[in-house]
């Protein structure tokens, strides 16, 4: 009976884990999820975002880096 027990609960989390994806993808509307390390931390986090999302930052990544380069700054503490 003990092993069992034992065997149940140690199946838990691995029942949680396989249901957790690296790539989750709805039917169609581009939701996706993605997993993230952030700086100063080991431990990934999951981001889920939309493909309007994506290319908003896309294109607001694209038009920072060309107005950066234009004025010739990089950061904003840049001599």
């Amino acid at each position: 009976m003990k092993k069992i027990l034992l065997a149940a609960l140690l199946s838990v989390p691995l029942m949680g884990c396989n249901s957790t994806t690296n790539d989750d993808v709805a039917k169609g509307d581009g939701y996706r999820c993605e997993q993230v390390k952030t700086l100063g931390s080991s431990i990934p986090k999951k981001r889920c975002t939309t493909k309007e999302q994506r290319e908003l930052i896309r294109s607001e990544s694209h038009d920072s880096l060309r107005n950066h380069q234009r004025a010739g700054t990089v950061g904003e503490n840049s001599r």
